[in-house]
């Protein structure tokens, strides 16, 4: 479901539950790369309901929008949102089982239009070929909650054209594409499809290694998860989107950028896991 409350959409492509090995200890370190992001607001708050949300005045004409988008399971998950960063309360330790791929929801802070709210000043959609910079800054408090039962992620949407998603569109649709950014793999969840010969890839203009995850199904999901748990980035999301385009992960630059989302995909647990600083810019 997505914050207007429709029974269709998730805000999130989703994750798959995983017999894997731990990721090993976060360490915490924000992992500096490029670009500058200088957005701020002030306002804040408390979103209560299963598909609340809050529009967050960031300064001259731009905004973004918060989230709460528990699309599957709803226990009174709330969030505490302070200009661009919020928190998420999961008092009831609620949770999907182990065998349930799809997270309980994606609270999170997004530019663009989606679920019948729009951002201002965004600058989206955006054709692939057009972009020249996108600068973004990602921060978490993820070193003191662990890698458990959640990601801290990005979720980017690309679309066939620049017409907007409808209030009730639950994903990119025919000819789009997500691109997602993992600031590590959860000890027992992975993202859709494989990363089979695809481990510890370089992405050109960001530092650390990447396994890339790709699922073709459609509309294709590409996922760029960092091999060492992070806390957050500062970067250049275009350089992950070059990358994507030019090793055909199912992107093209006749697509649109229509979404960028920045939170969490959780499928239980992740109390007091605070999204501590989000902007980004679309150039």
């Amino acid at each position: 479901m997505d914050a207007a409350g429709s029974s269709t959409s998730s805000g999130s492509s989703g994750g798959t539950p995983s017999g894997s090995s731990s990721s090993g200890g976060t360490d915490g370190s924000p992992m500096v790369v490029s670009g500058a992001c200088t957005d701020t607001a002030t306002a804040s708050g408390t979103v209560v309901q299963q598909f609340g949300s809050a529009q967050i005045a960031a300064g001259g004409s731009k905004t973004y929008y918060l989230q709460s988008n528990w699309w599957q399971t709803f226990a009174n998950e709330t969030e505490d949102y302070a200009g661009l960063s919020f928190t998420v309360h999961n008092p009831q330790g609620a949770s999907v089982p182990a065998s349930n791929g799809a997270p309980m929801g994606f609270p999170s802070i997004f530019i663009g239009q989606y679920a019948g709210n729009s951002t201002t000043g965004s600058n989206l959609p955006k054709q692939v070929s057009a972009l020249t910079t996108v600068p973004t800054i990602y921060q978490t408090n993820n070193s003191s909650i662990g890698t458990s039962n959640h990601n801290a992620a990005y979720d980017v949407w690309f679309t066939q054209d620049s017409a907007p998603l409808s209030p009730s569109q639950s994903n990119p649709g025919a000819g789009g594409a997500y691109l997602m950014v993992w600031m590590f793999k959860p000890t027992d969840r992975e993202p859709r499809g494989n990363d089979n010969g695809r481990e510890g890839q370089a992405v050109a203009g960001v530092s650390g290694s990447w396994n890339v995850w790709v699922d073709t199904t459609d509309p294709p999901c590409v996922s760029y998860v960092s091999t060492t748990p992070i806390d957050g980035l500062a970067f250049d999301l275009n350089d992950f989107i070059k990358d994507a385009v030019a090793k055909s992960y199912g992107l093209n630059n006749s697509m649109y950028l229509s979404i960028v989302f920045g939170g969490f995909e959780i499928w239980g647990g992740a109390d007091g896991i605070q999204l501590t600083q989000f902007c980004a810019n679309v150039n």
